[in-house]
């Protein structure tokens, strides 16, 4: 193949939901190519040739996406879905940023909680291909942890081998107990049927030439040990529907912080096993749970025991599927319970400042629900590193680093994001205000200070601010309450689609005022609308005019319009007059205070005003550029009309 990039002779279309790499197989044994020729043509192999680099199954690149798609006659968002990251927007451990921090892929991979060295299956689904494809597929979301069990054959998802031993659809473990190399696809020199098994069997340490694959027919129909029960069948199918198809955001709890209380609980069941089988005498394959942990502790080496090791090992999620179901049954149990609070404060009494989970549980409760937040906090906050105090809950790290884009917040939080704020009855203005600087420092940390000066205050109105709310803060439980409700609010912007960036809007308006012409129309547009006996008697002057471009920037920026540029320190312009234009922005905001009716005046100037700001919003989103009034424009006022 020395065209690299050009379409193939003959393709294939993915089956729904189908993996990168199961579409790559089936058109690699359709065409009778090595995988690694089909990967060089469409654009994936690594740095080093015979490389297949297995971050291609979670998130693909634009350049990679367009040559692929190009390659295999496929549009890019058909590419693009055959990633996991596409196939299951609602579940977070795939994202890159995840938990406050920006992770490498080895990272992601380590961590353990999303399948990239192996896959589960199901042999009756790879037995009986559908959708009209003649060789088996691997469907993606046989690649996520709690993917357990097959909701079509209602069996429980096999992850070995039966012939080698080794882990399907990975490259095998050698003699020695170590991974051979993850990769997109494993052995890739070699044109096996999708369904064959791929993993190297002997061991390659002590020989020149690499092991042949095993080549078992995983599709064969094997009677499973175990079914499923149908509470098990219920709770597979409930979190695959919360990963690929997360709730909204007028939801209580985002499939986010649904995986976030899940991984929670089941790290406190791991972590203090046996308590959870004593609290749970009566649940399913406690057996199971008991061995798998012992095992996963087991593995480690002396070298290993170190407490970040240790939390690693009892935070990733059991490779069999019996005993992740079991455990993932049994977590849901403890948080959808009605003595959750009580099973909680059980767990938690077990944990010291030395249980090798506690920095991960820390780490997971600002992404957990508010529920099972209020719950762990009475025994938590003292697991706390010491002098967090009442900083932990506003945190001056960035819990959503990589989730949320500062740029996206703006000075004053829109009136649909008041709405889950306005019901803990602080006062509303300082609120909108202290809620914004708030959510900055949870997009990218630093001081309260730092916050304030990036969306354009200064330190003193951030001490003002906070000034305002500390007596209501310091009363029962409105700081907790605040600060659960700010990270819900956090975690629901950051799903956000094409965000407004309005830092890039305050940008393109710091030394902007309304150009004389379309000032010149918005009068002529007022005037005609008003009494001839009052037309007369308005001064059109430059006060008014900074008023005017004073409103139009707090409203493309929502932004408050005392802090507009053009309303301080403007040259050329003095104390007396910057003092009359103050006083005509507020009487233009006058219609958002129902208690005071504003005059007609107000009212039609208001409305041509706004309507102007939403075509300049439009314009500096798209790009095109602004007109920007010299200083000098509105230094000679115009004649009055």
């Amino acid at each position: 193949m020395r065209h690299r990039h050009r379409p193939l002779p003959r393709s294939l279309n993915p089956t729904p939901g189908e993996a990168l790499p199961s579409f790559l197989l089936r058109l690699s044994y359709r065409l009778s190519v090595k995988p690694v020729d089909l990967a060089e043509h469409c654009g994936l192999l690594g740095a080093s040739r015979g490389t297949f680099p297995s971050r291609h199954l979670v998130q693909l690149g634009p350049e990679t996406a367009d040559a692929l798609a190009r390659s295999c006659r496929l549009s890019v968002a058909e590419v693009h879905d055959l990633t996991l990251g596409r196939q299951a927007p609602g579940f977070p451990p795939l994202r890159l940023n995840y938990l406050g921090r920006k992770r490498t892929f080895e990272t992601m991979v380590a961590e353990g909680w999303s399948f990239t060295r192996f896959s589960r299956y199901c042999p009756e689904c790879l037995a009986t291909p559908e959708h009209g494809s003649m060789t088996s597929s691997w469907p993606g979301f046989w690649r996520l942890p709690m993917a357990f069990a097959c909701p079509l054959h209602h069996r429980y998802l096999d992850w070995r081998c039966p012939a080698c031993g080794n882990p399907a659809f990975s490259a095998g473990i050698t003699a020695a107990g170590r991974w051979r190399p993850a990769q997109l696809i494993p052995n890739p020199t070699t044109v096996l049927h999708p369904a064959q098994c791929r993993s190297r069997i002997g061991d390659d340490d002590h020989i020149d030439e690499q092991p042949p694959a095993c080549g078992h027919r995983l599709d064969h129909h094997m009677s499973p040990g175990i079914r499923p029960s149908l509470d098990v069948l219920h709770l597979q199918q409930e979190l695959l529907d919360l990963a690929m198809e997360p709730t909204g955001l007028h939801q209580a709890v985002s499939a986010s912080e649904q995986f976030a209380d899940l991984r929670a609980a089941m790290l406190l069941i791991c972590g203090t096993w046996p308590v959870t089988a004593q609290l749970h005498p009566q649940a399913a394959h406690l057996d199971t749970i008991d061995t798998d942990i012992d095992q996963r502790l087991r593995r480690l080496t002396a070298r290993q025991k170190k407490v970040t090791h240790v939390a690693r090992a009892l935070d990733t999620p059991p490779a069999d599927s019996v005993a992740c179901a079991a455990l993932m049954l049994l977590a849901r149990h403890i948080l959808n319970g009605p003595d959750r609070a009580e099973h909680i404060d059980a767990l938690l009494s077990r944990c010291t400042r030395q249980w090798p989970g506690r920095l991960k549980l820390l780490r997971l409760e600002p992404h957990c629900s508010a529920g099972l937040r209020t719950a762990l906090r009475p025994r938590l906050d003292a697991l706390r590193p010491v002098g967090a105090g009442f900083l932990a809950f506003f945190p001056q790290t960035a819990t959503h680093q990589g989730e949320l884009d500062a740029a996206t917040i703006p000075q004053h939080l829109p009136g649909a994001w008041m709405e889950p704020l306005q019901a803990l009855g602080a006062p509303v203005h300082p609120l909108r205000r202290d809620a914004a600087i708030r959510l900055v420092q949870m997009a990218h940390g630093g001081t309260r200070r730092q916050a304030a000066l990036y969306l354009g205050f200064t330190a003193a109105v951030s001490h003002n601010t906070s000034a305002q709310l500390r007596s209501w803060q310091s009363a029962d439980d409105n700081a907790r309450q605040y600060a659960d409700t700010l990270g819900g609010l956090a975690s629901h912007l950051a799903t956000t689609d094409s965000p407004v960036n309005y830092e890039h809007r305050r940008t393109h308006l710091q030394s902007w005022v309304l150009p004389p012409d379309d000032w010149k129309k918005i009068i002529e547009l007022v005037v005609q609308q008003l009494e001839p006996a009052q037309r007369h008697r308005i001064r059109w002057d430059r006060a008014r005019h900074l008023a005017a471009s004073a409103i139009i920037w707090a409203q493309v920026t929502q932004g408050d319009w005392q802090w507009a540029p053009m309303l301080r320190n403007r040259p050329g312009i003095g104390f007396v007059e910057i003092k009359r234009a103050r006083f005509g922005a507020y009487e233009l905001t006058l219609p958002v205070f129902p208690s005071r009716a504003p005059g007609r005046l107000a009212r039609l100037l208001r409305n041509s005003l706004l309507e102007h700001a939403d075509k300049l919003a439009e314009q500096i989103d798209s790009g095109r550029p602004q007109r920007t009034a010299a200083t000098s424009s509105i230094t000679t006022d115009p004649k009055p009309l």
